[in-house]
C-alpha cells in the first residue's frame, strides 16, 4: 500500500502478478465504502491492454490528474466495473462495493470511416449525428420500458477515421434515480433492446464481420469504461470530452460535476431497479471455447432501387463497369451498393491488397478490400479493410474518354432524359 503525495485515499498500483486479484485483496482488506476500482493504460509497459491498478476515490481521482496535466503526464484512467460474477469469487471485494455503488445504464458507440453500413439510409446520414440518433432511441427505449424520466449525458473523443460516443443513462422515478445492480444488469437491458430490433440499422460490415456501432462486449464482468477528461495512452484520441445532454434543456445548462460522469454511483439517496444480471457472455465464452466458430461470409445489400435503375438508364455507367470488369476479373456487380447519384460502392470478393500489404502474395488472410467510383470527378479509390491499410486508398484512372463523359454528365446544366 502506497499513500501518494498528500492524497489520502490512493492504493496501488499493482501491475506484476495477478494485478486486479492484488487490488481486490486489498479492498476487502480497506473496508472504505468510499473506494473505487481504477485501470490506468500502463505508462512503464507500453502496449495495447496492458494495465495497471488502482484503489482511489473520485476527489483523489480528480487531484491525480490535475497534477499529471500539470506535469505533462497522459490520463489514461477508466472505471473497472465490479460485478455480481466475480472471478475472484473467493474474495468479497465486488460483493462489498456493490453493497455501496450500483451501475447507471451506458453507450460505448463507435465504428471506422469509412464504414460500409448495411442499410442505405444509415449510409446516407450525416456521420456526425449517428451517435445522437442512437441516443434519441436509447432515450426513447428507456423512458417506455422503465416507466421513469431519463436524462442522457453524452461524451465524445472522435479521431481521425474514427467516431467514439459514451453515453450515461440518469434514470428517475417520482424524482429518486434509480441505478442497476452491476454492469451484468444493464447487459440484460441492451440485450432486450437488439432484440427489439430497434438498433439493427447501425449494423455495418468490417472484415467480413457484422457488427453494431454499439459494442455490447463492455458490460462483461469487470470491464472498463473511460472516464471523462481521460485518453488512451499514446493514442491520437485525445481526451474524452463533453458533448451535450439530451434531452437539451430549455435554459442553458452548466455541464455535470466530474463525480456526475462516472458509470458507477453511490446508492445514498438512489434506489435499485429490479433487473436480473445476465450470463450470456459467460455463457457464450464457455460454448466459443468449446467448438470451432464457423466462418460467416459477409452479406451485402444492393441499395435503393430508384437509385439503382437511374445508373442502369446511365450509357457511361455501362462504359464504367466494361472498364472495370477488365481491371478487376473478380468483380461482381451483382453486389454493388449505389449510394447516391454520384457514388458507388462495391465490396471485392478478394483479398488481395491495393498496396501488396498482405502476407500472402500480397493477399491479407481475412480482409477484404472494396471500391469506391466517384461519378462526378470521373475517378475511383480502391480501400482495403486492414487496419495497416485503413487510410490508405489507391487511385484508379479511367481512360480520358470515359472520365470525361462522366463529368459533363454532372456538370451540364440542361436537362438530360435516363430511360429506366
Amino acid at each position: 500500500m502506497s499513500g501518494s503525495e498528500s492524497f489520502s485515499k490512493k492504493f496501488g498500483p499493482w501491475e506484476f502478478k495477478t494485478p486486479q486479484r492484488q487490488m481486490h485483496y486489498h479492498y476487502a482488506n480497506e473496508k472504505d465504502p468510499t473506494l473505487r476500482f481504477i485501470a490506468e493504460d500502463n505508462p512503464n509497459i507500453r502496449g495495447q491492454g496492458i494495465r495497471r491498478y488502482w484503489l482511489m476515490d473520485v476527489k483523489t481521482l480528480y487531484h491525480t490528474m490535475k497534477q499529471n496535466t500539470s506535469n505533462g503526464v497522459e490520463n489514461c484512467f477508466y472505471e473497472l466495473m465490479p460485478s455480481s460474477k466475480c472471478t475472484h469469487s473467493d474474495m468479497t471485494a465486488c460483493s462489498t462495493m456493490l453493497q455501496h455503488f450500483g451501475t447507471r445504464a451506458y453507450l460505448d458507440i463507435e465504428f471506422k470511416e469509412p464504414c460500409d453500413w448495411i442499410e442505405y439510409e444509415t449510409t446516407e446520414m450525416d456521420q456526425e449525428t449517428i451517435g445522437l440518433e442512437i441516443a434519441k432511441r436509447f432515450h426513447l427505449y428507456l423512458e417506455k420500458n422503465f416507466n421513469c424520466k431519463c436524462e442522457l449525458l453524452i461524451l465524445k473523443s472522435h479521431r481521425a477515421h474514427k467516431k467514439s460516443w459514451h453515453i450515461i443513462a440518469k434514470m428517475f422515478r417520482n424524482g429518486v434515480e434509480y441505478l442497476f445492480r452491476d454492469s451484468l444488469a444493464v447487459l440484460t437491458l441492451i440485450e432486450a433492446w437488439f432484440a427489439d430490433g430497434k438498433v439493427a440499422s447501425f449494423d455495418y460490415m468490417e472484415s467480413d464481420k457484422r457488427k453494431n456501432a454499439i459494442d455490447n462486449s463492455v458490460y462483461f464482468r469487470h470491464k472498463l469504461f473511460r472516464i471523462y477528461g481521460n485518453q488512451k495512452l499514446g493514442s491520437d484520441s485525445g481526451p474524452l470530452k463533453w458533448d451535450q445532454y439530451y434531452p437539451e434543456p430549455a435554459e442553458k445548462v452548466a455541464k455535470p460535476k466530474f463525480e456526475d460522469l462516472f458509470v458507477l454511483q453511490s446508492y445514498e439517496n438512489r434506489k435499485m431497479f429490479d433487473v436480473t444480471s445476465s450470463d450470456s457472455c459467460l455463457t457464450k465464452q464457455k460454448t466459443s471455447t468449446s467448438r470451432k466458430r464457423r466462418r460467416v461470409e459477409p452479406s451485402f445489400s444492393h441499395g435503393h432501387l430508384a437509385l439503382e435503375q437511374f445508373y442502369f438508364g446511365l450509357p457511361v455507367w455501362k462504359e464504367v463497369k466494361k472498364y472495370l470488369q477488365q481491371r478487376f476479373v473478380f468483380i461482381d456487380f451483382g453486389i454493388a451498393q449505389f449510394k447516391d447519384i454520384e457514388t458507388v460502392y462495391i465490396p471485392l470478393r478478394t483479398k488481395q491488397c491495393p498496396f501488396n500489404n498482405g502476407s500472402n502474395n500480397g493477399c491479407h488472410r481475412s480482409n477484404h478490400s472494396y471500391l469506391y467510383v466517384y461519378m462526378s470527378s470521373g475517378v475511383c479509390f480502391w480501400f482495403c479493410n486492414d487496419s495497416e491499410c485503413k487510410k490508405l486508398k489507391k487511385r484508379i484512372d479511367f481512360p480520358m474518354d470515359v472520365t470525361m463523359k462522366m463529368r459533363s454528365l454532372y456538370q451540364r446544366k440542361k436537362e438530360i432524359t435516363v430511360r429506366i
